[in-house]
């Protein structure tokens, strides 16, 4: 028992339902109608965000033992495939002077990382040669790039088309790598740190030693240097969801001066563009992209980010700036993944507490919650376990450290 007088397993529960619950409010209450505990809600904040400083200390002497070149893999036996997906989210701050009400909002990047392990399904060739049905149905589609771009318009949300087309991808390959266990890793840092707290999870989980490794994201800017100095080696993936709604967008955009008489034509642009990409043509993707640019002309020097030929050229060169990662049968035959929605459902996830209308976080008050979801979205029991070698003491206040008889 702590000096508050909560046993373990009780500040395990409060923790729980602090990083559960949509708010800290919430969170007391179900502690109360369900644990019967009576409990404000800022204790509950103050025992949540210390428990998840504490998190955060542990994940960081990792992060320092990894740089010694100390931190050793925790089993002895290593997962056959594994990947790491990593994307970034969205959460919303406030100035840091600690005084009532929300001051200075403004948005800012969380950084997550899905480490997965996979069971290893061997092929002699490209298990899936043919693209899922559902890349090739005209409304499905569309329905997909809208809400994919509703997305980057709209910070307050994260993809929900891309989690929903996951085992539809899936249902025509007869056998498929099996998901084995995956843990999170998220942080409000920026890149650097971040890549050092994948790598000591990877390094932890023994990945560094799988006989097959990939990186899987977006074809963010951030995410190659990320690749190469952490995990040097590895396949880089390109989502191919991303890449799907970058040539929607390229083919939609070489027909818009038709009108609706050019959604035709538009369709008839995407699925050749759509069948290279997925056989890992890469070439023929950029010459069918840059024929249709010399025909509509290079864009004027002012040009709005929607002008057709700005659009066609940005994609062109997301095709070229990403072709290395685009060798989706040979990705495939290794049983690789070659989309990264098991993080855009984890972020989803994270985003289900961090994110609101009515929520503005301090920094420190961000990365705490979001170690303590990390833990529990973790599929490892790193949650409870973590209990086992938690000094006692009081979850919160000064004495935190002092042991109790």
């Amino acid at each position: 028992m702590g000096t508050e007088g909560y046993s373990a397993a009780l500040v395990a529960k409060i923790e729980y339902a602090g990083v559960h619950q949509e708010s800290f409010r919430k969170a007391a209450e179900n502690l109360t109608y369900v644990g019967d505990l009576a409990i404000s809600s800022k204790h509950v904040q103050r025992i949540t965000e210390r428990l998840g400083r504490e998190r955060a200390c542990q994940r960081d002497q990792q992060v320092a033992q990894l740089q010694a070149r100390e931190l050793q893999p925790a089993y002895h036996q290593p997962p056959q495939v594994v990947a790491v997906h990593v994307d970034a989210g969205k959460i919303r701050l406030r100035a840091e002077d600690r005084q009532p009400g929300v001051r200075e909002p403004h948005w800012a990047d969380t950084k997550v990382a899905c480490l997965q392990t996979y069971t290893a399904v061997p092929w002699d060739h490209d298990p899936q040669p043919d693209p899922p049905a559902l890349f090739l149905d005209p409304p499905r589609v569309v329905r997909l790039c809208q809400e994919m771009e509703q997305v980057r318009s709209n910070p307050a949300t994260r993809p929900r088309a891309a989690k929903a087309a996951a085992p539809l991808l899936a249902e025509t390959v007869r056998e498929r790598p099996e998901r084995l266990v995956r843990t999170a890793v998220a942080t409000v840092q920026g890149t650097e740190g971040f890549g050092w707290m994948v790598a000591a999870e990877a390094m932890r989980r023994g990945f560094y030693q799988a006989a097959r490794r990939a990186v899987v994201g977006d074809g963010g800017n951030w995410i190659e240097p990320l690749g190469q100095m952490h995990f040097p080696g590895w396949e880089q993936i390109l989502d191919f969801l991303h890449l799907l709604v970058h040539l929607y967008a390229a083919a939609t955009a070489a027909y818009r001066d038709l009108g609706s008489r050019g959604t035709f034509r538009a369709w008839r642009l995407y699925e050749p563009l759509l069948r290279a990409a997925w056989a890992g043509q890469v070439p023929q993707v950029q010459t069918l992209l840059q024929e249709h640019l010399e025909r509509l002309g290079p864009p004027p020097a002012r040009a709005p980010a929607d002008h057709p030929s700005k659009v066609v050229s940005l994609v062109l060169k997301y095709i070229t700036d990403n072709a290395g990662r685009m060798d989706y049968p040979r990705y495939r035959q290794e049983g690789l993944p070659v989309t990264s929605t098991i993080v855009e459902s984890l972020i989803k996830q994270f985003n289900q507490r961090v994110k609101g209308t009515e929520k503005f976080w301090l920094r420190g008050g961000a990365e705490a919650i979001l170690q303590g979801r990390a833990a529990y979205l973790s599929e490892d029991g790193r949650g409870l376990d973590f209990y086992a070698h938690r000094p006692r003491g009081p979850p919160a206040g000064r004495n935190r450290l002092r042991l109790t008889a």
